[in-house]
Order: structure tokens, then C-alpha cells, then sequence
């Protein structure tokens, strides 16, 4: 997809900027505008978050519409739920895992310490290293993660820092 999207824009790192902000935040395009689920989001409100012109937005939308392949992907786009703070604040467990996103079976491997525990989960999220800074997976469980558990996630193939909340 990034492959794609370098082609399209690769005179105008800008809009880059702009699409990588769409796919990070699950805005969709349509119809010329872009939105986070179903309300219109104002192009030069988006430029101000993304730190680009108004101009740069609405070319951004304008190519990303103009090229089919882009249209089917940026129109399907759905906003994510980042529940990780609210879930600290209600009581839930929350393990962030930094790890090289290219290893297999971070995820796999995670869980199963998680249910071996009889920790139960809620919400999970990977996030693409391509629109973060840092390859992240976060766990919402349903209760707190015990310290104890710390050097074993530690010890899981690929990861490098693990966040107990």
C-alpha cells in the first residue's frame, strides 16, 4: 500500500503527509470530502492538525479520489478507538509491547502468556510502524497485569520494552 501511495504523491510530500494521517486516523474519502466515520471533517482544520496548507488537503483528496485503486482503500477507511487511557482510568489492564514489528508471532505469543494467566482481554491494537513511531501493540485486559509477568514478555522473540499500566 505505502508502495502505491509513494508513487501517487512522490512529487508532493505533503500530501503524503496527509494520507498517512488519513490511514492513521481511519478517515475516510468521499465524495471529495473526508470524514471520521460519518461527519465531514473541514479541510482547513485538517490542514492545521497535519500542518500543511488547505490547499495540500483538498489535492490530497482530489488525487487520492482520481486513482481507483486509493479511492476503494481511503473510502473504506473507519475510524479506531484508542481506549488505552480510558481504560486505565476504569480500572482495566493495559500492556503496551514495543517489539520489531518483522518478527512472526509477537501477537501469538503475547496472548498466550495472557491466557495462561486466566487474563481475559479486551482490546487490542497493532499499530503499523509505517504511520507510528514506534511499532506498538497494545492489550486492554480485564484486570490488572501482574509485574511478575514483565520478564516473560521481555523474553518473547522481537520485543524490547514492555509498558504495564
Amino acid at each position: 500500500m505505502w508502495s502505491k501511495i509513494r508513487e501517487k504523491f512522490e512529487r508532493y510530500p505533503s500530501q503524503i503527509a496527509v494520507a498517512k494521517e488519513f490511514l492513521k486516523l481511519g478517515i475516510s474519502v468521499r465524495d471529495g470530502k473526508a470524514y471520521c466515520g460519518n461527519i465531514e471533517l473541514v479541510p482547513t482544520k485538517i490542514a492545521d492538525a497535519v500542518g500543511v496548507d488547505r490547499k495540500v488537503v483538498v489535492s490530497a483528496i482530489q488525487n487520492i479520489e482520481d486513482d481507483e485503486e486509493l479511492r476503494k482503500v481511503f473510502s473504506s477507511l473507519r475510524p479506531v478507538a484508542y481506549i488505552a487511557e480510558v481504560a486505565r482510568i476504569l480500572g482495566f489492564g493495559v500492556l503496551e509491547v514495543y517489539a520489531d514489528s518483522q518478527k512472526p508471532g509477537i501477537v501469538s505469543a503475547v496472548t498466550q502468556i495472557l491466557a495462561r494467566e486466566g487474563i481475559s482481554i479486551r482490546y487490542m491494537l497493532a499499530e503499523d510502524p509505517e504511520l507510528s513511531v514506534e511499532s506498538k501493540l497494545t492489550v486492554v485486559t480485564e484486570t490488572k497485569i501482574p509485574g511478575k509477568l514483565v520478564d516473560e514478555f521481555l523474553q518473547v522473540p522481537g520485543v524490547f520494552k514492555i509498558v504495564i499500566g
